[in-house]
């Protein structure tokens, strides 16, 4: 079974996660508020890092990507933006979604609603990314 990601965030992280992904033979959406920030994911970050861009990952405008249908939702943006874009991804309903570190902003704003809809939709979040933990 292949399984399906979103990951928001075409920075250094989200190119991390997305050839991470790529490794274990996942279907990647790489989105971006940015047109700019998805070409230098695709010209320059990724095949600097990893030899060359990977055909296979699709780039999208972050609100023209598709909503709902992903196996995990990954959450590498700017910290101000975690909690929001963290509700809208357990609102879809994918089987967990990983936000990366700081979860929140020290006023803990929106952690508590956070918190109950993953539990009341059963989606796990989990925070960070440690490459000792993954088979990617």
């Amino acid at each position: 079974m292949v399984l399906k990601v979103k990951i928001l965030g075409a920075g250094s992280i989200g190119n991390h996660h997305s050839h991470a992904a790529r490794s274990l033979g996942w279907n990647v959406d790489l989105c971006d508020v940015n047109g700019e920030a998805l070409k230098r994911a695709k010209e320059q970050i990724y095949p600097d890092r990893y030899g060359k861009w990977d055909d296979e990952i699709r780039l999208l405008i972050a609100d023209e990507a598709p909503v709902g249908g992903y196996d995990f939702i990954l959450i590498g943006t700017p910290p101000d933006s975690h909690m929001e874009l963290a509700i809208k991804a357990v609102r879809e309903n994918p089987r967990g979604v990983l936000v990366e570190k700081p979860l929140c902003r020290p006023d803990l704003e929106g952690l508590q609603e956070l918190c109950e809809l993953s539990e009341e939709k059963n989606v796990p979040v989990f925070v960070g990314y440690d490459h000792v933990v993954g088979d990617a």
